[in-house]
């Protein structure tokens, strides 16, 4: 199968997904309990006279109409770029995730960005070495940096760092426009929490793929042939080992996503974690609804794009 093929394969299979997320997002969201225009009228919804305020909420709100012509209204306004209004605070859903955006995007590019070098670097060592300390303890913190959990990490990381030692502040947002400083400063600790999440991952992949490549034929020629050793690991190794990353990086961010959203809870950074959080709470669906539909497009794009970028860099699979 070419790679044109390939690819239209993959973007049939990507829509089909998109569809199934949006069914699964929207039902779920029905079958929370809760009624979402008492949740919006809040204590008065509990009045004698409220019974008419909420009948109006709901038609206003679309929930007086059977789900499948509520999903078929969403479904269509979503296909016309059109995300509707929060019902809790009445702002457009594109303004509400558009705002969010930033420390999200912020915090998962910061934390690839320190990740792939990092763990191209232990991991790839690590396997040249074969045995010895280095490599025990490259496992063993990249086996507990996928095991510790988030929110434990970062709170670790503010009783040491900001209450302790007040380094760095326990949390908030600063615009990196704003205050370039105070970014770097707010991200620090974050970033930490959710690289080590990554690097873990990564690192053992990399050793794995890395370990597998110090056996074949032509690193053994390599050797018999002089060649320095850091051309040996860093210039064939650590290339042929790094390659399939290329497809693990794109579906951890999916992973990461997730991680961000406890992250952003735990640092306060306000980004579309923290949105997706307060919205699922509040039962704010059209919120709900089109940040999740929207993150899963991100995913699945990513995913996509690392597939077709792995195939077009490396020929042995581009068939």
């Amino acid at each position: 199968m070419n790679l044109a093929r390939r690819a239209l394969l993959e973007a049939g299979k990507l829509l089909v997904v998109l569809w199934l997320v949006s069914v699964l997002v929207f039902l779920a969201l029905r079958l929370t309990p809760g009624d979402p225009a008492v949740l919006l009228l809040g204590p008065q919804a509990g009045r004698p006279d409220a019974a008419e305020t909420l009948a109006q909420l709901r038609i206003e709100m679309g929930l007086d109409q059977p789900w499948i012509v509520q999903y078929g209204i969403w479904l269509g306004a979503m296909l016309t770029g059109d995300f509707g209004e929060s019902a809790r605070s009445g702002v457009s859903v594109t303004t509400l995730i558009v705002d969010a955006l930033p420390p999200t995007l912020w915090l998962i590019a910061l934390a690839v960005v320190i990740s792939v070098p990092v763990s191209i670097l232990a991991g790839t060592w690590a396997a040249y070495r074969g045995r010895g300390w280095f490599p025990n303890m490259v496992r063993f913190t990249s086996t507990m940096g996928v095991a510790i959990p988030a929110v434990w990490l970062g709170l670790v990381l503010i009783i040491v760092f900001a209450v302790n030692l007040s380094w760095f502040p326990s949390g908030g947002y600063v615009a990196p426009t704003d205050d370039p400083v105070g970014f770097l400063r707010h991200m620090v600790l974050p970033v930490a929490t959710l690289s080590v999440f990554l690097s873990g991952i990564l690192t053992r992949f990399v050793f794995a793929e890395a370990t597998d490549v110090f056996r074949q034929d032509y690193m053994r020629t390599a050797l018999a042939m002089g060649l320095p050793t850091r051309r040996r690991v860093f210039a064939y190794a650590a290339r042929n080992a790094v390659l399939p990353m290329i497809t693990i990086v794109g579906v951890q961010i999916g992973a990461l996503i997730g991680g961000a959203v406890l992250v952003e809870a735990v640092f306060g950074l306000g980004g579309l974690g923290q949105l997706l959080l307060s919205s699922v709470l509040n039962r704010d669906y059209l919120v709900v609804q089109s940040a999740v539909l929207l993150t899963t497009v991100a995913v699945l794009l990513i995913g996509y794009i690392a597939d077709i970028v792995y195939r077009l860099v490396d020929p042995r699979i581009a068939r």
